[in-house]
Parts: structure tokens; C-alpha cells; sequence
């Protein structure tokens, strides 16, 4: 726990909440209002070997067919391995996806026989389209859950067929079991103790809003409880986002939330709980490049882990072994005062992982970053546009006796000729960081961006230009924010600090905000040498869309420079 201000840190606390400034108080003072303590974290991470392709359905067609959402489920009398997708010609069309592909093998490896449509979407059924098919046994049943998708999007319908072969499916009369929205769809089934949870995707409310993991209980896995969220993201919207495709599964005591599609269409995100209902962006366990990812152990092979993906122009169903390696050692810093509380990780990547704010100086603090996009962090875009080089480990780490100055150095850009040495300065309200590049020769490919990026839990984003900002912006400005109805989080950059400006991105869906030093569509050379990143001051206000402390803030910095 922090230790209390003294008295002379609290006035001057509340002085510069008054003025809307903030000093970096004298050494002596830090120590009073700083706690700075080490941390180590043993943990699994989660990654997935080389994806091979083992089945396509455009085989035997005069044209090409994609797998999306898919099920693989074991025949319990046969060992005849089951797979049953939406499926449908190329190019993607989402909303006449009418049938649910059906294929065999011997093993998920396979070799995979094409069988007959295992389902269509009935009109009379309330079916326009049909998606995501799960697949489970039990008491001599097998149960297939999946939406029944509708023209009213707040309302989709969740069905159940049952069959007794895995080959005729019958509908439920109970259907539909519930409704909800935006699109619930996408179910997954499992058992937590003497009930079975149904996870799915879905936003909110119906209508729109974060995008979540909803879930329901049930005895009978006809009959459901009402929705509640086992995992929000930040991010905001209605058709699809970071919460598509949800599997849940336990391995090793923890169980584990596979979630698609965050930054990109192949992009699964794994987390890991203790609690299967409860699952948040900053229990991050791995990073799987595939689509739609399903999770099967394959009990008759050896016990093998498996994770498939399949999606649009993707040419069928992928599959890779799955890896659970142990330990994962996570390292880093965890600094606090009565005004906000940072967690610095060092290894094996080097990020804010989160800052959390509390501008009263209660200690009540509420997160006003994550690391749900790209986290906090500096990146080379080498080839293409993102974070395609990543911080690594820092190869030293300095702290101050009185826990104001962290220097972290050292840290390396993927593996690129590229390093950078990342100072937080810590005051009792705001956080200073600064960086400096080191190039020590070319990189394999033009850079196309070198910056850092601020991941924040805000939804909305400014700079003095305008409010609610989104995409590009030429050069850098004093400042910029992210707001909600209540804080703004500021990021105040001390003019001329970085060796050159040239752009910033705004990201409204996760609420990031990148500053590139280096932006240049297409790419070009990154200079060697040692290179100035540039300073920026980090502060938070209780008030919404707060310019006034962005001004004050920006202020205060460059008058000190």
C-alpha cells in the first residue's frame, strides 16, 4: 500500500490541482508520496505451432468455398472426428450464409471427407442466415447451439438442433432458446462445476456499446439463465469486434478465454482467470494468428492440444498444435501514489501495462489506460503500417533511491538494428516518460512508422484542433486527451523534444493515440545514429474534455524545458 504524503506533499499537491500544474517535487519529497516496488509474476503462456491447411471445402467445385465459425466434435461410437461450419462460396456474403458445412476424418489432422449440408437456415424458423455451430455430447445427445440470425440485429435468436448420429439434426421446439444482440451469436458450451455456461459475443445492450463476452447457465441446456458478462473490451461498436468467437477452456487450474478479432481479421487474444466468469484485457496469456479459433485436445492422439481457424479466403479449416509453456516469468514495476498507481512491465516485453488514476488523491483509483490494442509502449512498423517490431525485454533497469526516475535501456524493436532507452519520471500526480532511439545500422525493410502508442480505456479523443478525433493528423501538438463523461487522460509533449514530428494517429474504436516520429506510407530509411524521442507528461483530471488542464499541463512542461 503507498505510504500517506507528508503534510508539505500534500499542500503542494493541492496547490497544483488548484493552479492545474504540476512540479516534479525535490528528491528529498519524492520519496514521501512515491512507492516503487518490484514485481515478478510466474504465469502459461499460450501459442500455437505452424498452421496447416487440412481441409477445403471448394474440393470437387467449380468455384472456391470458405469454412468461418466451426465446430469439431468425436463420434463416441464410431472415433469418427466431426466438423461443422458456416460455409459458403467466395467472396464472402455474411448474411446468405444459409448452410452449415459438414465434414469427416479419422483424426482433426485428418484426412477430411466431404459430407452433405449438415443444416439450412428455415424462414420458418426465423432463420435469414444461420452462423457459428457448437457441438457438444451428453446423455447419448449431441446438442448443436448456433444463431439463427435475423433483418433486426438486437434480436438475434439462439437455436439448439439435437441428433443422435452427428448426421440428422432436428430443431428444438423450445426455440428460441433466448435473444440478444448486437448479433449474439457465436456460442461456445461447457461445464463449470454442476452446471453447463454458454459463452457468446454480443455488445452491451443490444443495441450497441463495448463489445463483450455475455454468458448464461443451465441445468438442462435447454432452459437459460439471464446474461451476464464474463469480459468487456474497451472497445466500443456493433457489428463484429474483439469479443468474436469466445472458447473457453481449463487446463492447469486456470481457465483460459480465446477471443477473436482485436487488431486484425487473424488475430486471436488469450486470457487467463482463476474465475471462468470473470476475464479482463490485463490478464493477457498469448497472441494466436488465426480466425475463429476453436480448442481440441484429441484424447485418443496422445492427448494432443489442437487450435484451428478457418475464416473468409482463407481456403477451409487450419489447424496447428497448441502450446501451453510454463513458466512465463513477467517482471516489472509497480509505482503508486495517492494520485495514481502504473504498472511498468520490463520483461520479457517492456510496456505500461496499465496506469490507473484517482485525480481526488484518495487512492480510489480507476483505469484510464490498458493494454488492449497495442498497449503503451514504443514500436517500429517496418514493411507495412504496425506494431510488425515490438519492445522486448529492457536490458537494464535503473531506479532512483527515492523511486521518482525509472530508467529502462536497452530495450529492443523486434529484430531490427533498433533500441530504446524509456525514462518515467514520477511526480506525486503526473508521470513524465522520454525516448531515445539508438540505430545502429539499416533495418530489413523501409520503416514506415517508428512511434509509441498511448492505449487508453477512454473513448473519445482530442487535440486542439478538435474534439472526437480519428485517423491522421500532420506533425505533433501540445497535446492531446482522451475523455469520457468524467476524466480526461492528457498526454503534454515538450515541443521540439523528438527528432522529428511528422504525424499522429487517432484510434477512435480502441481509444489509442500514436506518435510517430517517423510516418511515411510506403517506408523510408530510418537514420542511424542515437535519436531523441521526445518528452511527454502524463496527467489525469476529474472533469470531462478538459482542455483547460491539457493547456496547463502543456504549460508547466515547456516552461521547464
Amino acid at each position: 500500500m503507498p505510504r500517506p504524503p507528508s503534510r508539505a506533499g500534500r499542500l503542494g499537491a493541492l496547490l497544483a490541482l488548484t493552479l492545474g500544474l504540476v512540479a516534479v517535487p525535490a528528491p528529498a519529497r519524492a520519496a514521501d508520496v512515491v512507492d516503487n516496488q518490484p514485481y515478478e509474476n510466474r504465469s502459461v503462456e499460450v501459442s500455437a505451432g505452424e498452421f496447416v491447411n487440412v481441409y477445403d471445402p471448394g474440393q470437387g467445385e467449380n468455384e472456391r468455398w470458405y469454412y468461418n465459425d466451426h465446430t469439431l466434435v468425436r463420434d463416441r461410437a464410431t472415433g469418427l472426428w466431426h466438423v461443422f461450419a458456416i460455409t459458403h462460396a467466395e467472396p464472402a456474403q455474411p448474411l446468405d450464409e444459409r448452410f452449415f458445412g459438414h465434414a469427416t476424418a479419422p483424426s482433426p489432422r485428418g484426412p477430411w471427407t466431404k459430407q452433405p449440408f449438415a443444416l439450412e437456415a428455415d424462414p420458418s424458423a426465423g432463420e435469414t442466415h444461420i452462423w457459428a455451430p457448437y457441438v457438444l455430447f451428453h446423455g447419448g445427445t449431441y446438442y448443436m447451439f448456433y444463431a439463427g440470425g435475423t433483418p433486426d440485429h438486437e434480436a438475434y435468436r439462439m437455436h439448439l438442433a439435437t441428433s443422435r448420429d452427428l448426421v440428422t439434426w432436428t430443431r428444438h421446439p423450445d426455440n428460441p432458446l433466448f435473444t440478444d444482440g448486437f448479433d449474439g451469436r457465436d456460442p461456445m458450451v461447457t461445464r463449470v462445476g454442476d452446471r453447463w455456461v454458454m459463452y457468446y459475443t454480443a455488445t452491451s445492450t443490444p443495441a450497441g456499446g463495448h463489445h463483450i463476452v455475455a454468458y448464461r447457465t443451465s441445468r438442462d441446456l435447454v432452459h437459460w439463465s439471464e446474461r451476464r458478462t464474463a469480459f468487456e473490451h474497451p472497445a466500443t461498436g456493433t457489428f463484429g469486434g474483439p469479443t468474436e468467437s469466445p472458447f473457453v477452456v481449463r487446463h492447469g487450474g486456470s481457465w483460459y478465454l480465446f477471443v477473436c478479432c482485436e487488431s486484425g481479421y487473424q488475430d486471436t487474444r488469450v486470457y487467463r482467470s482463476d474465475d471462468p466468469f470473470h476475464f479482463s484485457v490485463d490478464q493477457a496469456a498469448g497472441r494466436i494468428e488465426a480466425h475463429a479459433a476453436e480448442v481440441v485436445k484429441d484424447d485418443t492422439g496422445g492427448g494432443q492440444w489442437y487450435v484451428t481457424g478457418a475464416g473468409w479466403g482463407q481456403g477451409g479449416l487450419w489447424l496447428a498444435p497448441l502450446h501451453w509453456r510454463t513458466p512465463v516469468v513477467t517482471r516489472g514495476r509497480v509505482v503508486t501514489t495517492p494520485y495514481y498507481r502504473a504498472v511498468v512491465q520490463t520483461a520479457p516485453q517492456t510496456r505500461l501495462v496499465s496506469y490507473e488514476a484517482d485525480p481526488a488523491g484518495r487512492g480510489a483509483y480507476r483505469p484510464v489506460t490498458d493494454s488492449s490494442f497495442r498497449s503503451t509502449a514504443p514500436y517500429l512498423a517496418v514493411g507495412t503500417f504496425g506494431p510488425t517490431d515490438v519492445a522486448g525485454a529492457a536490458a537494464a533497469v535503473n531506479v532512483s533511491s527515492d523511486g521518482a526516475d525509472l530508467s529502462l535501456t536497452g530495450i529492443p524493436l523486434g529484430d531490427e538494428p533498433v533500441s530504446v532507452d524509456w525514462r518515467f519520471r514520477f511526480a506525486p500526480t503526473t508521470m513524465d516518460v522520454d525516448f531515445l532511439w539508438h540505430v545502429t545500422g539499416p533495418t530489413t525493410a523501409p520503416v514506415w512508422e517508428a512511434a509509441w502508442n498511448l492505449d487508453s480505456t477512454l473513448p473519445r479523443l482530442s487535440d486542439p484542433a478538435g474534439a472526437d478525433r480519428d485517423g491522421d493528423a500532420a506533425g505533433f501538438s501540445p497535446w492531446t486527451l482522451a475523455t469520457d463523461e468524467t476524466t480526461t487522460l492528457v498526454a503534454a509533449y515538450r515541443a521540439g523534444s523528438a527528432w522529428s514530428e511528422d504525424n499522429r494517429w487517432f484510434n477512435r474504436p480502441s481509444g489509442s493515440i500514436a506518435w510517430q516520429p517517423l510516418w511515411q506510407p510506403g517506408g523510408r530509411t530510418l537514420p542511424v545514429g542515437d535519436l531523441p524521442g521526445g518528452t511527454w507528461r502524463i496527467g489525469v483530471s476529474g472533469a470531462p474534455a478538459d482542455t483547460a488542464y491539457a493547456d496547463a499541463l502543456a504549460a508547466a512542461l515547456n516552461g521547464a524545458a
